[in-house]
This record gives structure tokens, sequence and C-alpha cells, in this order.
């Protein structure tokens, strides 16, 4: 029994320490008419999608996982969004949702989402 519980927790720990993993952190959202203030508080950069809140709901979208080709926000960065900029946005919205994700090794030669996290807002 005590190797069971040993190795359960040696497997933990590796599975804890993955890179592939969450990264922990957080994006911080505020309206700031009008535009949106992201501020990165966490350890890597932040990739984002942001989206009219009703839209949301039915919209069909992928996350950007090149950060070649990905707007990114550094870590301790803030960045202004225009309103303008977000998906459906139209004048009258209420509210938004701000996706967001950190991009981790697939194992390959690409990256992923290690997974993505939604900060809704108020406009």
């Amino acid at each position: 029994m005590k190797s069971c519980v040993v190795g359960f927790v040696l497997v933990l720990a590796q599975a804890c320490g993955s890179a592939t993993g969450p990264l922990g952190g957080n994006l911080v959202v505020r309206a700031a008419p009008p535009a949106l203030s992201l501020s990165n508080e966490s350890p890597a950069t932040i990739f984002t999608f942001p989206i009219e809140a009703t839209l949301a709901m039915r919209a069909n979208w992928a996350p950007c996982s090149d950060p070649a080709h990905c707007s990114g926000i550094k870590p301790g960065d803030t960045k202004e969004l225009p309103y303008a900029q977000i998906a459906g946005y139209a004048a009258g919205a209420t509210q938004a949702i701000v996706y967001w994700w950190h991009l981790v090794p697939d194992g390959t030669a690409g990256f992923k989402p290690d997974s993505i996290r939604a900060v809704p807002v108020r406009l």
C-alpha cells in the first residue's frame, strides 16, 4: 500500500510540473469606454479573443496557436483594446467575454493553448 501511495505522489508531482499543463496567473479586464483594459498578471504571454456576449453563445472560433501570428500581452503589460475590435460589437452592446490562454509546446514543433479561460465584462 505504501508503495502505491508513493507512486501516486510521484506521478502527481510529474503531472503538476508538466510544461504542457495550464499555467497560473490571471488576466484582469476593465471596461474603460471606449476600450477594454487588459492586464496580464501571469508569468507568461497571454493571448486573447474578445467577443460580444450574446454572439459568444453561437460563435464558432478557434484560439490562435501560432505565436508568430498571434498578438499577445507580455507578463506585467496592459493592452488597450478599442470596443470596435471586440468580435460582434455594435453600439448598445452591454457585455463582452474575453477568452484567454497561454501557448505551450504541443509535443511536436508547434504550440497549443494550455487552457481556455473566460472573463466576462460589462461594457
